[in-house]
This record gives C-alpha cells, sequence and structure tokens, in this order.
C-alpha cells in the first residue's frame, strides 16, 4: 500500500493537476499585476515628461544669464551655451578691460572666430515653451513673437486717437472700450491742428534730414571714403580707434572713443561710439565741412542717420565728439567684440 500510494504520488499522472494549478494561479497572478505595472510605468514616464522641460531650461540655459537663450545661441570649444547678447557683452567687456575673454564657466579662451554656434541647441530651445509676458499663456519660442506683437487681447496698445494727444496706453481687449469714450473725441478742431502740429514738426525734421543727405550727395566738392577704425591704447590703456585719410587734398584723422572717453566704460551697461574729425593739414581759409558717417560696403553694424556740420579753420581742428549713430548699445557691444571696423565717411567742404 505504501508503495503504491508512493507511486501514485510521484508519478508524472499525479503530478499534472498540482502543475496545471500553479501555472493557472501564476496566469491568474500576472493578470492581476499587469495594470499596475502599466499604471507604475505610465506615472514614471508621465513626470519624466513633465520634468522635461525643466531639465533642458537647466541644460540649455546661458552661462553667463542663466536663462533659456533666443537664437542664435552660441558654444565655447567646451560646449558651455551663451545667448547673442551675453556673449557679445562679454567679448565687450573684455576689450575694454584690455584682458583675453574666457568662457564663465571652464577658462577658455573665447573669439569670435573660435565660438560656433549650435544649431541643435537653437533648434531644440525654439521649440520649448515660454510664458506670454502679457497673458502668461504658454506658447513655443517659434511662435511667441508673433503672439505677443500681434495676437496676445492683453497686449499693450495706444488709443488710436494718439496723434491728436491722447496718452491713454492699455490692454488691446480694452481699446475699443475706451475709444468708444475717448475724451479727445470731444475735442475741437483747433485743438486738434494742434495736437497735430506736432507730427508735422516730427515728419519735417526727418524730411529735412533726407534732404540734406541729397543736397550733401549732390555737392560740387563732395568727397567720400571707406575707412577702417584700427584699435590703440592711450596710457591709461583705455581703447580707441584712429584713422587718418586724404579729402579735399588735405589730411583728416578720425578717432572714437567709447561712452565719450569715460574713464571706465567697462562698468556701464549702456554704450556708444563718439568720434571726431580732425583737419591735420594747415589752411588759411576758413571751411564748414558737413559730415556723416554709415555702415561700411564689407561691415555689419547698423547705425541711424546724423549729418555733422563744423567749421575749420586754422585756430579750430578738431569738430568734437559727435554720436556715430548706434541703433542700440547692443550693436555698440557686437561693434567692439570685432578687432577694428568699417565705415564710409562722406564729407562735403564749403569754404568762405
Amino acid at each position: 500500500m505504501e508503495c503504491k500510494a508512493y507511486y501514485n504520488c510521484c508519478s508524472p499522472t499525479a503530478q499534472e493537476p498540482k502543475a496545471s494549478c500553479a501555472r493557472a494561479n501564476q496566469r491568474v497572478a500576472d493578470v492581476s499585476e499587469q495594470p499596475f505595472k502599466k499604471q507604475k510605468l505610465d506615472d514614471s514616464s508621465s513626470s519624466g515628461v513633465a520634468l522635461l522641460p525643466e531639465k533642458l531650461s537647466g541644460l540649455f540655459s546661458c552661462v553667463i544669464c542663466w536663462n533659456l537663450p533666443e537664437t542664435p545661441i552660441y558654444q565655447c570649444v567646451r560646449g558651455h551655451l551663451m545667448c547673442d547678447g551675453c556673449f557679445y557683452h562679454l567679448l565687450a567687456d573684455r576689450r575694454l578691460r584690455n584682458v583675453v575673454p574666457t568662457c564663465p564657466s571652464c577658462r577658455e579662451h573665447i573669439s569670435k572666430d573660435m565660438i560656433l554656434r549650435n544649431l541643435a541647441v537653437e533648434e531644440i530651445a525654439s521649440a520649448q515653451t515660454r510664458e506670454c509676458q502679457y497673458c502668461n499663456k504658454k506658447l513655443i519660442c517659434k511662435l511667441l513673437d508673433r503672439h505677443e506683437r500681434d495676437e496676445c487681447e492683453k497686449r499693450p496698445v495706444h488709443c488710436r486717437y494718439s496723434r491728436i494727444g491722447c496718452q491713454w496706453l492699455g490692454q488691446w481687449v480694452a481699446a475699443s472700450e475706451h475709444e468708444g469714450k475717448c475724451l479727445y473725441l470731444k475735442k475741437s478742431v483747433p485743438e486738434i491742428l494742434k495736437a497735430l502740429d506736432h507730427f508735422d514738426v516730427k515728419n519735417e525734421t526727418e524730411k529735412n534730414i533726407y534732404i540734406a543727405t541729397l543736397n550733401l550727395l549732390n555737392h560740387e566738392d563732395m568727397a567720400f571714403v571707406d575707412l577702417r577704425f584700427k584699435p590703440y591704447r592711450v596710457e591709461d590703456s583705455r581703447l580707441y580707434f584712429a584713422t587718418r585719410f586724404f579729402a579735399f587734398n588735405r589730411e583728416w584723422m578720425l578717432d572714437a572713443f567709447v561712452n565719450n572717453n569715460e574713464n571706465d566704460p567697462h562698468r556701464s551697461f549702456e554704450r556708444c561710439i563718439m568720434y571726431q574729425l580732425t583737419l591735420k593739414t594747415e589752411v588759411q581759409l576758413r571751411m564748414e565741412i558737413s559730415y556723416f558717417a554709415v555702415k561700411g560696403p564689407h561691415s555689419s553694424i547698423r547705425t541711424s542717420l546724423k549729418i555733422y556740420r563744423h567749421t575749420f579753420s586754422e585756430h579750430n581742428t578738431a569738430s568734437g565728439y559727435k554720436d556715430l549713430s548706434l541703433i542700440d548699445s547692443d550693436e555698440c557691444n557686437r561693434l567692439l567684440a570685432n578687432y577694428d571696423f568699417s565705415i564710409r565717411f562722406f564729407m562735403s567742404m564749403s569754404t568762405e
């Protein structure tokens, strides 16, 4: 009996029900665990996606301002990223201090020739979301500028009657309501005409600039020359630029300083270039010179047009420093980031 019982217990036929029960229990356990495992996987993946923009912001931040940069994005030889404004401001600042520019993160030498644009990061950064500064709506960077400029209902706009003196500035969504009850609608005709005179004066000033430019270009004694400003240092290591040229059979010199020869221009966030025209040849007659500077044929600097006049004589050979009229301080930093810079210089002469 014992042998028979043992045989029944150990035989394959006897173990089949137990094995089948075990496999069935395993399948039940797998089925019951699948939703849990799937849910757990979904939770981890969703949290990873949620953290991805934050991680990207940390990885792709400018090493100077720590903001997610807008295009173009530059990188040093070790891959540290810098936004356009910070990169040129850094080069200009080191140039003014007469020190070698280095990456703030790894201290590797950087320059316009050694720096590279990171197109892959530019593409990633342009696909990231940012908040509208007016409505806090999140949009990808490619669409944010257009949204803030043309589409946002909370973007600031002026009253349509601002030309006649209304100073209202508010959200676009409230503009129609304001314009419906704007007090300037009740202004008399003489008051409206008086307000429009301000715009006429502004338009007349711009018109006179262009007329003066055309007159200068059509002047009988007119000359223009493409000049390259070379960098120099004064005794206290301040940076200045200078160049010499000939016009009207006389020698002239242009020299330029940063921030009107300020002692420490590297401490100033706002910067400009001031230049002076000097006559280097002795003269007996008084000479009235009209002149202006624009960007050269191979230059990328952007300037606005300003015409200056000065009467040169035996005892008055320098015009005094005038603004080069760069469009903003960032443009000045771009100019200073170069070793030298070029302009096209126009002059007309009248003698007495």
